[in-house]
């Protein structure tokens, strides 16, 4: 208490402090990076090989397995994902949480050493292994740019150049342009014309690829300098590629225009595009520097493209889709706003319950704890988002409890007639400790969440920073501040009530409680019995709350995944999506559909959810006025796009934190054989469809189902007659189809493909595929005759051009094309194949939680029986749920034993440690009845909301037990009279900590993601109360064989 007599002295330092720490409150609020939600690290990386030609098993065997020896062998790899496609092989490697982001990059370097290793042994033709590690990066900004009446090459152009206007922002730290048709020039040759006028492909690809190859010509000494000499490149435009002199045998030369069709098209088919409302668009998505203030950067992006488009034509719009900065300021605002109102109700439920001034005494003292938490956070590196400011209001009882305890002692003391020297220091005195070892157990029960080293404890780590900053901030200042005001605010002196405190404490509240306890106590073993079953009831009532683990986000968008089956046409799919687009659109309640067709546009989001892709993969990203409307449309979207495309696999997916897996439940089969893989699944699959809890529909596994393939059977003597070898019959079979890459040209900064097709003469496809012509510079096959006349001159070489480069039918050099079928996809984990038998709940069963349905079938997936060398495992949401929790526990030891060590501190008696520790499971006889009651389910912000009830729960039951011991050992009192005075005392401190923080809950019951989490607490704390003043002090009397006198 020297601190408060400190203070006392210097009246005007304390007033220029608590000025102080208002000012810098303000300024530290502004200058704390705001974000929507705590920023939360993927601690993982990518590398992709792609090996054209390859079908998935080729990849599998002669990639995957070479690659996932060096990434296994990596250190802290948690685990290594492969999926094996026709012609590429994707890795995901993550790495254990426990990695701290700082060490993240030289992990990432370790990775490209080990890739850049494994890259020799790869197979010849595969390319150089792509590592993708800025798996991290949120694109939260998000724009679409349109343009009435230009074509792609122009919107590429002005974006290109919006994206060098915008590059220069601060804070803006890389941008990526979307949803761009590729450019391609196709050289096109008629298969009549192959081997004609002695010009075979071999000759053109030869020719094009010299041509447009930069060559180092060495360096020239000039003196005492070497200057580099370098040719250029014989070909800038798809015109000089047309004038490419090609040699014929004979020595003529051909222009490459004369014998061939030279075009700039888009490539077809088209695989990736964007589109909003049916318009091609180019989507222009950024990603933020971590240290900047997103509003700030948002406001600076906004004003920057304003001037850009300016210089762009009249046609050029630019369209928020996403736009992270907006979403900030929402959040920040909704949940400022939300701290106000519960500061402002706190303060007005303190003015009519403890008077004007001891009201406006505590709340003020509330005021500067929240002001004075913002420079703590902001050295600490704390951001200013959801969970942060949601932690002020979660902590809000608390950060009132301890002022309450010093101004109702004040209050006391004062009624008594105690003279200011006296009142304002002796509660001071007598409750400093047990309140700061109260407050550091409150605080310390977020302990396991701050150390859970996963994505939900580094999501919800700055709840425990919040309130340790807070709550200790509150207990400093209930010392100081609220005796120095009561000595300014109050009146001097009241009228003497009288000496004891029977006579203060006597208000029908107090009599009440003085009535119930002595009741009570007479019936011990009846209210302990009464009590115990009760807890029992609501913890088997527990079970019947629904378990959603990961709460929505109120997000006025939601996302419809569409899977088409995997032989469609990517042309066909882009058809359709813009087809579902317009007929949503036809939908009043539906604001703006977006397309994107290939893959999703970016990782704009944290929450976004994100799938591999593929030509027969598409999304729509669906807008809605408000998140209410977009719960109203999701059933009907939904069940109106499966009704009209029933051959597609249409999935709908809200913002959420379950976007590592693409399904609620999956159940995971690992062995080596897969034909025994897809039967277990299957048998999975079949279960699944048979629970009510399940939509059948979604009942899928995550191999795709076996594609269609032609396979040529090349006849091997046959074909080496004509000199023709397996590589010459896929290079004509490429030719005929989608073409054959035969060099690049370099326009500008894009990278043009050179493509060499072969056609019909009128310019159509080849539809009888032995019909294409298969060539070879080996083919040189002449009789002595034939070359005799040729050295003697007698027959002219042009005569003998076409024998020596005749191109063959590939139906002379194949036995037959036969249809085969074969995996388009497979999924390997850490080195084995996996399958995975994958459902969501039954959206149309309100029972239908992930919870209930994976009970509904666990029991018969758990008894299909294994062969030898495969396992299962349940996976998806269940997975992730279950690492949040086991992280929590593991952590659970360090927070018991900071308990019991502050306790054993404060009380040296096990009985009193024991006694404060029974009460904690009594918190669910409030959670469940109220969870049941609101139909909010159990989520990780109720398990939350669980932690803080504890800690509310036990800084009452320390003074309540702290003041039962003082009043037996300073004031003599009787045990059992401690026992009642002591809880009669603590009347007004718990009931004003548990209604103020009741009432600041109120604001939250509303949100989506916090309500679970307001109700856990308001439902809790109301029985919170009762526990404490009327069932601890019962255990205390049982625990202490105290019985009530006779004579009372």
């Amino acid at each position: 208490m020297k601190m408060t007599e400190f203070f006392m002295r210097r009246p005007v330092l304390f007033w220029s402090l608590m000025a102080a720490i208002l000012v810098a409150g303000v300024l530290a609020f502004v200058q704390m990076p705001k974000l929507e939600d705590p920023a939360v690290s993927a601690k993982q990386a990518m590398v992709v090989v792609a090996w054209p030609g390859a079908g998935a098993h080729e990849m599998e065997l002669k990639v995957a397995q070479i690659m996932e020896d060096e990434l296994r062998a990596l250190p802290n790899v948690k685990k290594v994902k492969t999926e094996c496609q026709n012609g590429s092989a994707m890795f995901t490697v993550e790495f254990q949480m426990t990695v701290l982001e700082k060490e993240l990059e030289q992990h990432f370097d370790l990775l490209r050493r080990k890739v850049n290793d494994a890259a020799s042994r790869l197979p010849q033709g595969c390319y150089s292994p792509v590592v993708v590690d800025d798996m991290m990066d949120v694109y939260g900004i998000f724009y679409a740019l349109t343009a009435d009446g230009y074509d792609y090459p122009e919107m590429y152009k002005y974006a290109k150049y919006l994206r060098r206007e915008l590059l220069g922002v601060k804070g803006v730290k890389r941008i990526n342009i979307i949803g761009n048709r590729d450019e391609v020039i196709n050289i096109v040759l008629s298969k009549e014309q192959i081997a004609r006028n002695g010009i075979v492909p071999t000759q053109i690809m030869s020719t094009l690829q010299a041509a447009g190859k930069t060559v180092d010509a060495g360096k020239y000494r000039s003196g005492d300098e070497r200057i580099a000499i370098y040719v250029d490149s014989a070909v800038e435009n798809e015109e000089d590629i047309r004038n490419l002199q090609i040699r014929t045998l004979d020595g003529k030369t051909m222009r490459l225009g004369d014998i061939a069709r030279v075009e700039r098209a888009f490539a077809e088919p088209q695989r990736n595009g964007f589109f909003v409302n049916g318009q091609p668009a180019l989507a222009i998505c950024m990603a933020m520097e971590s240290s900047a203030i997103v509003p700030d950067v948002g406001a600076a992006v906004d004003v920057k493209l304003a001037e850009a488009m300016k210089n762009v034509p009249a046609g050029f719009h630019a369209e928020k889709i996403f736009f992270q900065p907006d979403k900030v300021n929402e959040a920040i605002s909704s949940f400022m706003w939300n701290l106000v109102e519960s500061v402002v109700i706190v303060i007005l439920v303190l003015v009519f319950t403890m008077g004007l001034r001891s009201g406006l005494i505590i709340g003020f003292g509330l005021v500067l704890t929240v002001a004075v938490s913002f420079p703590i956070l902001l050295v600490c590196g704390t951001t200013l988002q959801r969970i942060s400011l949601g932690a002020f209001i979660v902590a809000m009882g608390m950060l009132v409890d301890n002022a309450v305890v010093i101004m109702d002692g004040i209050l006391i003391d004062k009624k008594r007639g105690l003279g200011p020297k006296t009142y304002l220091y002796r509660i001071g005195r007598n409750t400093a400790l047990p309140l700061l070892g109260a407050t550091i157990i409150a605080a310390s029960t977020f302990l396991c969440v701050y150390l859970s080293p996963d994505t939900a404890g580094e999501y919800a780590g700055d709840l425990f920073l919040v309130l340790c900053v807070s709550l200790l901030a509150s207990w400093v200042l209930a010392l100081v501040q609220v005796p120095i005001c009561a000595k300014s605010w109050l009146p001097k002196r009241e009228k003497t009530v009288g000496n004891g405190s029977g006579a203060i404490m006597n208000s029908p509240v107090h009599r009440v409680v003085r009535r119930a306890i002595g009741f009570l106590i007479s019936y011990k073993k009846t209210t302990i019995a009464v009590a115990f079953s009760l807890l029992a009831l609501c913890i088997f009532g527990m079970t019947k709350v629904k378990n959603l683990f990961f709460p929505d986000f109120d997000y006025k968008q939601f996302v419809v995944e569409c899977f088409f089956p995997s032989a469609t046409d990517a042309d066909k799919v882009r058809d359709r999506l813009l087809e579902m687009s317009d007929r949503l659109e036809e939908n009043p309640a539906i604001e703006r559909v977006a397309v994107s067709q290939g893959s999703a546009p970016a990782h704009y989001c944290l929450v976004r959810p994100m799938t591999s892709g593929g030509d027969c993969y598409g999304e729509l990203i669906v807008d809605c006025e408000d998140y209410n409307t977009v719960l109203e449309q999701i059933p009907a979207v939904r069940r109106q796009l499966r009704e009209q495309y029933p051959d597609a696999y249409i999935r709908i997916r809200k913002y959420n934190f379950s976007i590592s897996t693409s399904h609620t439940i999956e159940v995971e089969f690992a062995g080596p054989d897969p034909a025994v893989l897809r039967r277990l699944s299957a048998q999975a699959e079949e279960i699944m469809r048979r629970s009510p809890y399940i939509d059948a529909y979604s009942v899928q596994n995550s191999w795709k189902p076996t594609g269609k393939a032609l396979v040529a059977e090349y006849m091997k003597q046959n074909a080496l007659r004509s000199g023709i070898e397996r590589s010459d019959v896929a290079n004509a079979l490429l030719a005929a189809t989608d073409g054959m890459p035969v060099g690049v040209l370099n326009d500008q900064e894009r990278m043009v493909m050179l493509n060499l097709q072969v056609r019909n003469e009128d310019g159509s496809r080849i539809k009888n595929l032995n019909e294409i012509p298969v060539w070879s510079m080996m083919n040189v096959h002449l009789s002595n005759e034939e070359l005799q006349s040729a050295l003697s001159g007698s027959k002219a070489m042009s005569e003998l051009q076409d024998k020596v480069f005749r191109a063959v039918p590939l139906g002379t050099v194949i036995d037959d094309l036969r249809l085969d079928w074969d995996e388009d996809l497979v999924l390997r984990l850490n080195g084995q194949r996996v399958i995975e038998a994958e459902c969501d709940p039954n959206p149309d069963n309100p029972y239908a939680t992930p919870a209930k349905a994976v009970s509904s079938i666990q029991d018969e997936i758990e008894a299909i029986p294994l062969p030898d060398g495969y396992t299962m495992r349940w996976v998806g949401e269940g997975e992730v749920q279950g690492e949040a929790i086991g992280n929590l526990m593991k952590f659970v030891p360090i927070t018991v034993f900071l308990i019991l060590a502050i306790l054993l501190l404060l009380f040296n008696d096990w009985r009193k440690v024991i006694l404060i520790l029974l009460c904690f499971p009594f918190v669910f006889c409030g959670i469940t009845p109220s969870l049941l009651l609101s139909g909010q389910p159990m989520t990780f912000m109720a398990i939350i909301g669980m932690l803080g009830l504890i800690g509310m729960m036990v800084k009452n039951a320390i003074v309540l037990v702290d003041e039962i011991g003082r009043l037996q050992t300073e004031e003599k009192a009787a045990p059992y009279t401690a026992v009642v005075e002591a809880t009669v005392s603590r009347v007004r401190p718990v009931l004003m900590a548990s209604l103020t923080t009741i009432v600041g809950m109120i604001p939250l019951v509303g949100d989506p993601m916090y309500s679970s989490m307001a109700i856990t607490i308001m439902g809790g704390l109301t029985v919170g109360t009762i526990i404490t003043l009327v069932l601890l002090p019962l255990f205390y009397t049982a625990l202490f064989r105290i019985r009530k006198p006779s004579n009372i």
